[in-house]
């Protein structure tokens, strides 16, 4: 099983709101992998569409991003444009 993260900075001028979280959720069980988000000292498993929007991730929000599983890469990376990208349409 391969892990991987990075640190990003939330682009999205409305945050992280319902629309971006059920797309992380997505791309979770798309991959077949355990995405994670990290803020500060509280982390979140991304398939928990309501724990991710508990984190209040806002634009300019500095997180950490993780995915475990044998598709980590892949998942990080559609993640990762999700969630630095301004606009989620």
């Amino acid at each position: 099983m391969k892990t991987c993260a990075c640190d990003l900075v939330v682009g999205n001028r409305r945050g992280v709101h319902s629309r971006v979280a059920t797309r992380l959720a997505g791309i979770a069980a798309e991959f077949g992998v355990v995405l994670s988000i990290s803020r500060a000292d509280e982390t979140v498993d991304c398939s928990s569409i309501l724990d991710v929007l508990a984190l209040a991730l806002v634009e300019g929000t500095n997180l950490t991003l993780r995915a475990d599983g044998d598709r980590a890469e892949g998942a990080l990376q559609a993640a990762l444009v999700l969630l630095t990208s301004q606009d989620d349409s």
